[in-house]
């Protein structure tokens, strides 16, 4: 909701694309910031499928929970775009045609996903307000240094399907960005566990 709502609000107050992208950045790390801190304690505060899959992988996460997490999510970012829609008078559900293509653009959102899973597993331990800075932080960065404008979450690319607003997505390129994501996840629970964690098992036995 947030995502669409202020694409869609920064589409309707100028023409010019780097005040669009400005908006919608600025809009999305503070609501990211806010939405993780106050659901942190309620559910860990995830609100991306992969970042539940990275948790359960790590066995941070019962695997009894991940059906239920994934469905909630996928269907929340469906709600969000919907009521979105409705908000600013478009179709509750419009395909995109925006088009965002390429090779540069499926590296890119493998690194975008990468970087959001190493740095909520790196900064864990530090409670959920220092998560979620860095969370709302590297997404605020990652709308300019990627061209993807780090979506890093699939259900988020599958809502943004169903807005042809700034922020839409073609459903032709969406499953490309699910699979780079899912690349980009996978190597971040890999790096993790051989990078952050083992650092820690050797700081508990030294210590």
């Amino acid at each position: 909701m947030i995502i669409v709502g202020s694409g869609i609000m920064a589409e309707n107050l100028t023409d010019d694309t780097g005040i669009m992208l400005l908006a919608n950045t600025i809009a999305t790390g503070a609501g990211l910031f806010v939405l993780i801190t106050v659901f942190s304690d309620v559910s860990g505060a995830h609100f991306n499928p992969f970042v539940s899959l990275a948790m359960f992988l790590t066995k941070k996460l019962k695997g009894n929970l991940l059906p239920s997490y994934i469905s909630a999510q996928i269907l929340g970012c469906l709600l969000g775009v919907a009521l979105a829609n409705f908000f600013f008078e478009h179709q509750i559900f419009e395909l995109s045609t925006k088009s965002r293509d390429g090779v540069h653009i499926f590296t890119s959102e493998i690194v975008a996903t990468f970087g959001l899973i190493l740095i909520i597993f790196g900064s864990l331990k530090k409670g959920s307000v220092v998560v979620a800075s860095c969370v709302a932080f590297y997404i605020t960065a990652g709308y300019w240094f990627t061209s993807s404008t780090s979506f890093a979450n699939p259900a988020v690319a599958i809502a943004r399907t169903f807005t042809e607003s700034f922020t839409g997505i073609n459903y032709m390129y969406t499953p490309v960005y699910i699979l780079a994501e899912i690349i980009g996840a996978l190597f971040a629970v890999f790096v993790a566990k051989k990078i952050l964690f083992n650092n820690r098992t050797r700081d508990k036995t030294i210590s």
